[in-house]
């Protein structure tokens, strides 16, 4: 990003710079013949999110993805996404409705569709507002996936968020404490979540000690959830599920056991991968060993 980019986002109002970044996505995507998967040009946003400038003296990682081609950018997507669940497993259910579709052979037209989405939102600086401490005090995924559902969807799902003054002020008056937990049936992309977080912080608390747990008819916002998580510092105590809360008044319970299974098969097929070495291990030794005996011709 050149310096005058750099300088106009910085000065620009972090809620402004959200809806500027949002959007750039929306606008993206409408242009595309994919515009009913809301799942690739969130899933976009949400993958971009985790990017963090690692060198501050190093090349532009903006730079460097917007340089890329679609196919290569898919790719990255791909890593970046292998890198989440190897790290968090446990958010690997959560977090598949955004990811499914980067693994599944996406069309060319789709990754070029893609790749717009990300070069929109990358011009709008999205990296310096994710990728700093910025991403704190706001909730991008929760503005991107509002603009990018239809009328159609709105109506089906009607989800009503907290506005972010109002989840601020409940915040500051019932603050949880270290060790705490945290509930909330209705938990959309997190913004009460994130604004708990901020009040625990400014009162000397730490967040990444509280469980968190939360719902939502919507699996596109629970998803977006599980990356906020990981933005806003959570900890690793996330428990998610996708549920009716209405009518479904044991989600909690269901969030906790689908947690357990995933991380249950997350070990199982840690084990295999160690296992699946260890006999290719053996193997090439003894093929060493074997070829090293046989007689050489004199």
């Amino acid at each position: 990003m050149n310096r005058s980019m750099k300088q106009r986002h910085a000065h620009r109002d972090l809620g402004q710079h959200a809806i500027a970044i949002a959007q750039a996505v929306d606008t993206a995507w409408n242009k595309s013949n994919h515009s009913g998967r809301r799942d690739v040009a969130l899933s976009v946003v949400a993958a971009l999110s985790l990017v963090t400038q690692r060198d501050p003296h190093g090349p532009d990682p903006a730079e460097q993805l917007r340089a890329q081609d679609a196919h290569t950018f898919t790719g990255t997507l791909q890593e970046i996404y292998t890198a989440l669940v190897n790290s968090r497993p446990d958010l690997t259910h959560l977090v598949y409705p955004l990811m499914a579709w980067v693994f599944d052979e996406p069309e060319s037209a789709m990754q070029q569709a893609a790749k717009h989405v990300a070069d929109a939102a990358l011009r709008e600086g999205q990296l310096s507002l994710t990728g700093t401490e910025d991403r704190y005090d706001t909730d991008l995924l929760g503005i991107v996936l509002t603009l990018l559902k239809s009328d159609s969807a709105t109506g089906a799902n009607a989800q009503i968020y907290t506005p972010t003054v109002v989840a601020d002020m409940m915040a500051r008056i019932t603050t949880p404490h270290n060790g705490d937990t945290v509930q909330d049936p209705a938990v959309g992309t997190g913004g009460l979540f994130r604004a708990t977080a901020e009040a625990m912080r400014q009162k000397g608390r730490d967040p990444s000690t509280v469980t968190w747990y939360g719902a939502d008819i919507d699996d596109l916002a629970i998803a977006a959830c599980a990356i906020n998580s990981l933005l806003w510092g959570l900890g690793p105590r996330i428990l998610l599920c996708v549920a009716d809360t209405l009518a479904d008044g044991d989600w909690a319970y269901r969030a906790e056991a689908q947690r357990t299974e995933i991380l249950q098969l997350s070990e199982t097929i840690q084990r295999h991968k160690q296992m699946i070495h260890a006999v290719r291990t053996a193997r090439s030794f003894t093929e060493t060993v074997i070829d090293r005996d046989q007689p050489r011709d004199q």
